[in-house]
């Protein structure tokens, strides 16, 4: 099966979205040295974890879509997958909630059917 390329209006609109995504990385990696420095070791644990891994899938995505690779919209769809499975452990500090609604809204993005030219 044949890799989709993107149009430059998704390409952008993921773009974005990917570098959201980043920047909820850098809050997770803030926001876990506390954790991990007071009484919730095992929590702060977890939110780095969750954190670099959000951050290595949306890293490679981010540079898939601007080199226009024929993965990056695979690369997306992972992203905002973990994006949403990853965000479960991450309620408790209300940044989980910012994180599935990025990760909803990259897969809306990716799936949605291309605008037709009038």
């Amino acid at each position: 099966m044949a890799e989709e390329l993107l149009s430059e209006d998704r390409a952008t609109g993921i773009r974005r979205l990917l570098i959201v995504t980043l920047a909820l990385v850098a809050v997770l990696v803030l926001l876990s040295v506390p954790l991990l420095l007071g009484d919730y070791v095992i929590y702060g644990g977890i939110v780095l974890v969750s954190a670099a891994v959000l951050g290595v899938a949306g890293y490679l995505a981010l540079r898939a879509v601007q080199d226009r690779q024929p993965e990056a919209r695979r690369l997306s769809i992972v992203t905002g997958v973990l994006l949403c499975v990853l965000s479960v452990p991450l309620m408790p500090i209300w940044v989980g909630l910012i994180t599935v609604v990025a990760g909803i809204g990259l897969l809306v993005v990716v799936f949605a059917p291309e605008r037709e030219e009038r």
